[in-house]
């Protein structure tokens, strides 16, 4: 696969690589991963949100989300239309 050339594409390069978090997204620049990840759902890829559940630093009940794609041939092709 060639290297991305966009957010969209880089976000999708990442979750073919293997599960991403939230935070693992943003550090790799990309500062709105929901909208990126509404982006390929609408773009016909299949992605599986798993809830994690934490506690932050002020003891807060938090979640964020492990994304994983389901169809990586068929998100392999959308890849490659959108780089």
């Amino acid at each position: 696969m060639k290297q991305p050339t966009n957010q969209l594409s880089e976000v999708l390069y990442l979750l073919l690589q293997g599960k991403q978090t939230t935070l693992d997204l943003v550090k790799f620049g990309i500062l709105n991963p929901s909208a990126r990840i509404s982006n390929l759902r609408a773009k016909g890829v299949e992605i599986l949100c798993h809830k994690i559940d934490h506690v932050n630093k002020f003891s807060r009940k938090i979640n964020y989300g492990m994304f994983t794609v389901l169809n990586r041939k068929d998100a392999r092709l959308i890849y490659n239309k959108i780089n």
